[in-house]
């Protein structure tokens, strides 16, 4: 089946998450092939009085999320974020990849209680190395694709750890010319670390499902929709609660454009339904060498 996806790859683990066109049969990296993937995501989240704000989960890919603390504000806060992210893909065979990726955060925080404050941020945020295994092709069965990713460098609280956080989950889609209907299920593993001050800190694990819909409107453009529920484990220090378990729900758009069989563009905005409020932009690129 030829020439159906743009967004679709976005939807699922980072070896396929790029948000670009592709063909089907493509979805995974050719054997001794590398792809390039690089995209901006711009984020706004605003929190209001009495709001106990657990963390912003900060997508970077359909499984992978930035966690980035918040505090109980005493009257208001807005903040904008961006994220830079740039990751390879290398296929060791027609089924099985591995696959990389490192993330640079920006955020400026502005508050108000009794006098306006404003502070800024930056910094490597994560690093992290996966590999991905298609179980089954989308043949008499829907396609079933594996990963497991683990963080080689991540930095929280001020602190930067190595592996102490891991993510499993797969992937199942069916193609129906011209729509590929899909699902990914993964969890991540979040294990404690010592900050600077000597307290236990503890982020908390996640569960992700994410339905989604993509149309193949041409050979060039695809057009993507979904949704996504993320339940989230309160985050600890020294064993203590700084908040209530917490779900969110999300919804997702997408539209890409092929440039060449090579190279791809995509652009992507995803939005809460329910939960903290914030909202994402993002601009991906993808290039086969």
């Amino acid at each position: 089946m030829k020439n159906i996806l743009i967004a679709f790859v976005s939807f699922i683990p980072f070896c396929v998450r790029a948000d670009l066109p592709l063909n089907i049969e493509d979805i995974m990296t050719d054997k001794g092939k590398i792809k390039l993937d690089a995209s901006v995501t711009y984020i706004n989240s605003e929190s209001s009085r009495s709001e106990l704000a657990a963390p912003i989960y900060i997508q970077t890919g359909s499984a992978s999320f930035i966690p980035v603390p918040t505090e109980i504000q005493e009257n208001g806060s807005n903040s904008d974020m961006l994220v830079g992210t740039l990751g390879l893909r290398y296929g060791l065979t027609g089924n099985t990849e591995v696959y990389g990726s490192g993330s640079y955060l920006w955020r400026e925080d502005r508050r108000f209680d009794s006098e306006s404050s404003k502070t800024h941020d930056k910094h490597l945020s994560d690093v992290s190395l996966g590999i991905s295994h298609t179980f089954l092709k989308d043949d008499k069965n829907p396609a079933l694709i594996g990963f497991l990713e683990g963080t080689l460098y991540e930095k929280s609280r001020g602190k930067a750890s190595s592996g102490k956080s891991w993510l499993i989950g797969a992937t199942t889609y069916r193609a129906i010319d011209p729509v590929v209907l899909s699902l990914t299920a993964a969890y991540r593993i979040n294990g404690s670390k010592i900050l600077s001050d000597d307290v236990k800190y503890k982020a908390g694990n996640y569960w992700m499902l994410n339905p989604n819909i993509s149309f193949a409107a041409n050979d060039r453009i695809s057009l993507t929709g979904g949704i996504q529920w993320l339940g989230k484990q309160p985050d600890r220090l020294d064993g203590k609660k700084e908040s209530a378990r917490n779900t969110s729900t999300y919804a997702h758009l997408g539209a890409g454009f092929g440039f060449s069989k090579a190279t791809s563009l995509n652009a992507s905005a995803r939005f809460n339904i329910s939960g903290q409020s914030s909202s994402e932009l993002k601009l991906g690129v993808q290039h086969t060498f």
